[in-house]
């Protein structure tokens, strides 16, 4: 059974906050992560520091921010009690009044009511809070009363994060790679920092992979050719159940490899290194002379590519060979070659290829000779890995 279960998300300034809510928070501790007192003796004590973000065209007014902090011996509960707190916020001629009562620490302005103005933030530390002995996870709750400005009724947003408390000794913490951004193909570094009591485990996970790193505070990836988020997973036995702790990182790779399920370019698509193509389908191969004409039909767009190789140099025999893409009679496309333009011979192959939409396509050849002297031969190569052959009409 897991008792705790917590992941501290990488920080992301694009989403750190939110225009649905006035304020966006985040939570860290000191000690990362908290730790539950001993089952008798000393208390632990623990700091709060939480960040509200604030990123809106309108300022909005506030008369008070309220911090409930769940007190009590149980899993589920943060605090012994409030007794030694340690309240500050960052807004000027603000104070935090312990409310024990009431599970919670109040924040006000001596004015009365304050305004934040667009992009505003607020910082909020509960210091030397005393943690107690359960191993488990406790929400916060944060009340912002507020207002828009000339309004004279207060609205109240709530928002809970969860903290978790861990078995006295256990950390994990500080997933950093080398760099965060890289070239495709490059290798990457990731280090972190962790407790070595003799009971946990981790393990790094990252797209469908995942690694026993139990016996390491580094590990080495090579080759990351796209955008990657790096998991570490940390384990301990708790009592009958474990306590998991989960932190990440995120690596940023440029001109990263892409795997989509479908594109549509509404420009050009220019492939610097080539295109990766399905498996290439042999339509038809001849050395004869005689006029050939063949008609298919495909489910995926492809290339279908003609070769045409004189096998005697000297003998004057032509053939040409005709594409078409639609139908014969009616082509979007058409290409031909000749074996004897101008007067011209092959001594070499000599190819082309027509880029072929989903739908009919089919080639003829018209041979002008009698003796075996060139070879036809032509492919079909459609675009993907998952494609069928196409169907001879």
């Amino acid at each position: 059974m897991g008792i705790v279960t917590q992941t501290t998300a990488a920080t992301d300034p694009e989403t750190a906050a939110d225009f649905g809510s006035q304020l966006q928070y985040s939570l860290t501790t000191v000690p990362d992560p908290l730790t539950v007192s001993p089952a008798s003796g000393t208390v632990e004590t623990g700091d709060l520091i939480i960040v509200g973000s604030r990123i809106s065209p309108e300022p909005v007014e506030t008369n008070q921010i309220a911090v409930y902090v769940p007190l009590g011996t149980e899993a589920w509960q943060l605090a012994l009690d409030l007794t030694g707190l340690q309240s500050l916020i960052n807004l000027t001629g603000w104070t935090g009044t312990p409310d024990p009562a009431n599970e919670r620490i109040l924040f006000k302005p001596a004015t009365g009511h304050a305004t934040l103005t667009p992009e505003q933030g607020i910082t909020v530390q509960l210091n030397k809070l005393r943690i107690n002995r359960q191993v488990g996870t406790a929400p916060i709750v944060l009340a912002l009363n507020w207002r828009a400005p000339g309004s004279t009724s207060w609205r109240t947003e709530e928002q809970t994060l969860a903290i978790g408390k861990f078995p006295p000794g256990f950390y994990l913490r500080n997933l950093k790679p080398d760099s965060a951004y890289i070239e495709n193909g490059d290798t990457v570094t990731l280090t972190w920092e962790r407790s070595t009591n003799g009971n946990e485990t981790y393990h790094l996970l990252y797209e469908s992979q995942e690694f026993d790193v139990t016996d390491y505070s580094t590990f080495r990836v090579d080759d990351v050719s796209r955008n990657t988020m790096f998991y570490l997973r940390g384990r301990i036995q708790a009592g009958t159940g474990t306590a998991e702790r989960t932190i990440n990182t995120y690596v940023t790779v440029n001109r990263p490899d892409l795997e989509i399920s479908s594109l549509i370019a509404h420009g050009t698509v220019e492939a610097k290194k080539g295109i990766i193509v399905g498996p290439q389908y042999e339509l038809f191969r001849t050395t004869n002379s005689e006029t050939i004409r063949k008609t298919y039909a495909a489910d995926t767009a492809g290339f279908m590519t003609v070769t045409l190789l004189t096998l005697d140099k000297n003998d004057s025999v032509g053939r040409r060979v005709s594409l078409w893409v639609g139908s014969p009679d009616n082509a979007s496309g058409f290409l031909e070659l000749n074996t004897a333009d101008d007067g011209m011979y092959l001594p070499s192959r000599r190819g082309a290829t027509v880029v072929v939409p989903a739908g009919q396509f089919g080639f003829s050849l018209v041979g002008t000779g009698s003796r075996p002297s060139i070879e036809a031969r032509i492919v079909w190569m459609p675009l993907g890995t998952d494609s069928a052959p196409p169907r001879a009409q």
